[in-house]
């Protein structure tokens, strides 16, 4: 599967105002950072020094990815890029304003990436968007930048 830009699915009913479809194409991404890191905590062995550690794995791994990017009028067109504008900030507020308000059961999207398609793993991985924000250039109000924060969910609860 070949991915040029990296795409986020809506789920549960939610559309982008940027088109009909359920698709937001994240163009001309310019940076996609995905880690993982394990919730181990550790700790010396009682009575002894601490280069004899115990690891314990109480929380699991988590992964995190970070999708940046510009988008232009031409990519989207030209009425529609104050549309993607509110699909990008308000694609945050369906996930993590949900659970910033102290709520339950934010929306799962699933994200394609362009960096695991290139290495032949399975490239789409079911997310919760926690992070997102537009920068319009005062100078240039035919294009945006975007930043998209997202960590890899099964289940929300």
């Amino acid at each position: 599967m070949t991915v040029t830009n990296p795409l986020i699915t809506a789920t549960n009913g939610n559309n982008f105002l940027s088109s009909s479809s359920k698709i937001l194409t994240l163009y001309n991404s310019n940076l996609e950072n995905i880690g993982k890191t394990a919730g181990a905590i550790d700790m010396p062995m009682p009575t002894m020094d601490s280069d004899d550690k115990i690891v314990m794995d109480l929380m699991g791994a988590s992964r995190t990815i970070t999708v940046e990017g510009n988008v232009s009028a031409s990519d989207v067109g030209a009425g529609n890029l104050y549309k993607y504008a509110r699909d990008i900030a308000g694609i945050a507020s369906d996930g993590s304003g949900t659970l910033i308000n102290g709520g339950q059961g934010a929306t799962i999207y699933t994200y394609t990436s362009e960096v695991l398609s290139r290495g032949g793993s399975n490239s789409t991985i079911n997310v919760c968007i926690t992070e997102s924000s537009v920068k319009a250039d005062k100078g240039n109000p035919n294009s945006l930048s975007y930043s998209i924060t997202m960590v890899e969910a099964g289940t929300l609860i």
